[in-house]
């Protein structure tokens, strides 16, 4: 049995020596490799989150973001939980003073936060929604998971995903409208969450070369 390990550290606020950031009218940007917190930004609209890993070595590493409201003690949600290197864009609504909890090992992460208007906010909600009706929220979820609603997986081919719940008899089967080429190989698997979705909610899996699997259907199942 395959599972998703999650790694445990002990969490500071980064000093200036120890992250870096800039910041003009278009862009703040923080950059580091350790676990901890951004400073404090201020946002009074929606705003984008543009964010990347590298390799630092060769060993396994882990990444994690943590977003806080309220001068960061508010929790709103995990925006990204991945094993290696990834890449992702997210829009945002939540404002004031805000902050980003990370978890970093092994790698090399830098964020991109940028401001954006109500019009190109809600032209990229409407491109990622669809302007759902009834049927397409129900297909969209359909296509869906909750990071809390499995805690480890077993690949059974390259269109097929199982995912356990701690019981291991109760769970979900996961099948992917396309070949997940690579899929029943592989030994770790980056869950991502859904664009435009809330931030506990997974469409697709990101293997270890990059290739992006997106769900087709999630199916309870239970398993002997």
């Amino acid at each position: 049995m395959k599972t998703r390990t999650l790694v445990l550290l002990v969490f500071a606020l980064l000093t200036p020596s120890q992250m870096a950031w800039s910041a003009d009218n278009a862009v703040t940007r923080f950059t580091g490799s350790e676990s901890g917190r951004t400073p404090l930004f201020e946002m009074d609209g929606p705003w984008l989150l543009d964010w990347s890993t590298r390799n630092k070595t060769a060993l396994p590493s882990n990444f994690e973001m943590r977003l806080y409201t309220d001068a960061g003690t508010e929790f709103v949600g995990t925006v990204a939980q991945l094993e290696g290197v990834g890449r992702g864009l997210k829009l945002f609504e939540e404002t004031g003073s805000l902050q980003i909890e990370l978890i970093s090992e092994n790698l090399v992460w830098e964020l991109l936060i940028r401001p954006v208007d109500q019009a190109a906010a809600g032209r990229m909600r409407r491109a990622s929604e669809g302007a759902a009706t009834l049927e397409d929220a129900a297909v969209a979820a359909m296509r869906r998971v909750g990071e809390d609603s499995f805690s480890s997986w077993r690949p059974v081919d390259d269109r097929t995903l199982l995912l356990f719940a701690a019981d291991e008899t109760t769970g979900f089967r996961v099948t992917f409208a396309d070949r997940c080429t690579g899929l029943a190989d592989a030994t770790a698997l980056s869950f991502v969450t859904a664009s435009g979705s809330k931030l506990d909610q997974y469409d697709s899996i990101l293997l270890d070369d990059g290739t992006r699997c997106f769900f087709d259907r999630v199916m309870p199942s239970l398993f002997d």
